[in-house]
């Protein structure tokens, strides 16, 4: 069972997570006694009377801070939006995350994919999380799409597989080693792809594989024998 860990943030301190969450974590102050490393915790963060429930692992605590690794960045950034509309001073309407999913449901397949073409940041990040995962494929079509929303997608554990290959086949995006190590580390990834990539990740991320115990057996072994 994760333990709970509140963290109440002002305006300052969640626009300073932006840089952390493009690497698929946060870092937040510690109220009390913070849980260990390697400790699951469930987040709840409070900003300016807003609030979002993330998942996380902590994975350093140092100087009155909490380093979290996010189980699930793309979930994530998609609860905190609300937030950091918020705090910027964005309306609402229907950008809020609650009833854009509701506008969502309400869309006709065709619509749907429509939408993943040419939808924005808010629009994309929902419809990633869709039950229909055909539009994996077709959001990393949408022109506007960031190399953050890939790595997401990359690390996305209900990530269509052939997303997943779609993102390892791209030059551009195999070009950036978080991507890479998203794909790597995710499960979804088609094993054979997953390998092939190992040759693009430097000697530690090869080492932290090769112990790692959240990644498929398969990967690891790879790791490990290009090691020895």
């Amino acid at each position: 069972m994760p333990k709970r860990l509140h963290v109440r943030l002002d305006r300052e301190q969640l626009l300073g997570q932006e840089a952390h969450l493009e690497h698929g974590g946060m870092l937040v102050p510690a109220a009390g006694e913070a849980p260990p490393p390697m400790t699951d915790v469930s987040v709840r963060i409070d900003v300016e009377g807003s609030s979002a429930e993330l998942d996380a692992r902590v994975v350093h605590v140092a100087d009155g801070q909490v380093g979290l690794a996010l189980y699930d960045a793309a979930d994530a950034r998609q609860r905190l939006d609300p937030l950091f509309a918020r705090v910027r001073g964005e309306t609402g309407d229907e950008r809020t995350t609650g009833n854009l999913r509701l506008r969502i449901t309400r869309m006709s397949s065709l619509e749907k994919q429509d939408l993943a073409l040419t939808g924005d940041r808010l629009e994309r990040m929902a419809l990633i999380k869709d039950s229909n995962k055909a539009l994996h494929t077709l959001v990393l079509k949408n022109r506007k799409i960031t190399a953050e929303e890939v790595r997401m997608l990359a690390a996305f554990r209900n990530a269509n597989p052939q997303a997943l290959q779609k993102i390892a086949t791209n030059r551009d995006w195999v070009r950036d080693g978080r991507i890479v190590t998203a794909l790597v580390g995710n499960p979804k990834t088609p094993p054979q792809v997953a390998v092939r990539l190992l040759d693009r990740l430097p000697t530690a991320e090869l080492r932290r594989l090769a112990r790692a115990t959240d990644v498929p057996p398969a990967i690891a072994k790879a790791a490990r024998r290009k090691l020895a």
